[in-house]
């Protein structure tokens, strides 16, 4: 069944433009519709609507108890040169309209369908997305001569980025931007030894004012249950809606060891992941 194809034609003017004046936007727009979009290597996200008009269809083939009897799924689809190679399914709630996928799978193409599984295990069609392709979390194998920017450039790309204004991305993402732009700017000029973080890669000698340092952090993303309780490193982290976080660990040298633990709300299961990461710097 391809009921997100018939969808009816909204009256719009010889111009070109709707009929009408201006008015609140809707929550309903009586098209079926299933849109994926990319989040990260493991993540995508659906949000979806199912029109009055499609329902009716899917009452006519499979009887008006099929609402009450089928179990609503995102079917995701692994794609390979177009073809499906695999599926899993994701129980969802039809009335949330939006849902966050994980894949074990890093990468890859991927394509999910919207139904209701049967209770003899036939898979009604309510919706077909559109195919995404999710980033490969890993190095790119190209090499770009133009990653290399002189200290003219700097300033221009730090403006375009929205640097300096409070409001573009989170606040704490402004402020560690700032701050390491400010001491960016402040090693640019210096030239009388290497800074005072410890962690920094330092030049062991000066060669006519020639120097160069370096330094990298670490990102650790994760997701459960929204309701959870999470700790990382003992301590304790606020969720995002969808149960998802993220946080920045600087990254000394040594060995740096990070757990995470993720109860549930009763209290009676939890679940453990440890990284343990060993930074040299030479």
């Amino acid at each position: 069944m391809s009921s997100q194809l018939n969808a009816p034609s909204s009256p719009s003017s010889p111009q070109g433009f709707l009929v009408g004046g201006p008015a609140d936007l809707s929550r309903d727009y009586g098209v079926t519709r299933l849109v994926l979009m990319p989040r990260d290597p493991h993540w995508m996200h659906a949000y979806w609507e199912v029109a009055p008009y499609t329902w009716d269809e899917v009452e006519q083939n499979f009887g008006r108890e099929v609402r009450a009897s089928g179990r609503p799924v995102l079917r995701c689809h692994s794609l390979l040169n177009g073809d499906k190679r695999s599926f899993f399914d994701i129980g969802v709630q039809l009335e949330a309209r939006n849902w966050y996928v994980f894949s074990s799978i890093r990468g890859g193409t991927w394509q999910v369908e919207l139904g209701l599984v049967l209770p003899d295990g036939r898979f009604v069609l309510l919706a077909i997305s559109n195919t995404i392709q999710l980033p490969a979390g890993q190095v790119s194998e190209l090499e770009d001569e133009k990653r290399g920017l002189m200290k003219a450039e700097w300033e221009k790309i730090y403006e375009l980025s929205g640097g300096g204004r409070v409001g573009v991305g989170s606040l704490e993402m402004a402020k560690i931007s700032a701050l390491r732009w400010e001491f960016l700017r402040g090693i640019s000029s210096w030239f009388g030894g290497a800074p005072g973080s410890a962690s920094w890669a330092r030049p062991r000698e000066m060669h006519k004012g020639f120097w160069l340092v370096a330094d990298c952090e670490l990102i650790v993303y994760g997701a459960t249950e929204p309701d959870a309780h999470v700790t990382v490193q003992g301590q304790d982290i606020q969720l995002n809606p969808d149960g998802t976080f993220s946080m920045r660990f600087a990254l000394p040298d040594g060995l740096l060891g990070i757990p995470i633990q993720a109860v549930n709300r009763d209290g009676d299961m939890s679940r453990a992941v440890e990284f343990a990461i060993t930074r040299k710097t030479q």
